[in-house]
């Protein structure tokens, strides 16, 4: 289903209205099943409808549908996912910041390598996809992505994927 009033991410939509999904299948209006290889770009990778998902969401929605988190309050699962997660890293990472997508994710990362080394270039790798955020976007490896959008974060570095000898020069420097 084509519509107006929703920007298209590609030139060439797959134009499929889903109105429902159950384990690895969208179902359109017209009943037809499609299996889904995207799982909703990986959150939905342990299937639709699940059981499991769903009784641990309405359990949460039954105490509350959203708090600020950031520093301001904190929740009981959040905080022993925090503390569980503390005990596979060193103990000079202990500080765990929580975010809800792996493009806020990079985007701290970003900020964080900065701010760690105190340097402004940022290395990554061609043909990388790290999101579609003005930070994530500048480290991701898809020109034709980038092209609309520049200019981009000064100072990124692409290197060939897998290649030890570029990383190897570029530890050098």
């Amino acid at each position: 289903m084509y519509t107006p009033f929703l920007a298209n991410t590609t030139n060439q939509p797959f134009g499929i209205e889903v109105v429902s999904a159950e384990g690895i299948y969208l179902v359109d209006r017209s009943g037809k099943k499609y299996i889904d290889l995207i799982s909703g770009i990986a959150v939905s990778n342990l299937g639709h409808q699940n059981q499991h998902i769903k009784s641990a969401l309405l359990d949460q929605l039954n105490k509350h549908l959203h708090v600020m988190v950031f520093g301001e309050f904190s929740q009981e699962i959040q905080n022993k996912l925090a503390q569980k997660l503390a005990t596979f890293l060193p103990e000079s990472l202990n500080c765990l910041y929580v975010v809800n997508s792996g493009t806020e994710a990079n985007e701290a990362a970003l900020k964080l390598a900065k701010r760690a080394t105190g340097k402004t270039r940022l290395v990554s790798f061609r043909g990388a996809y790290h999101g579609s955020t003005h930070g994530s976007l500048s480290v991701s490896g898809n020109e034709q992505k980038k092209y609309a959008f520049r200019p981009l974060l000064p100072d990124v570095l692409q290197l060939p994927f897998n290649d030890c000898d570029a990383l190897e020069v570029l530890i050098i420097k």
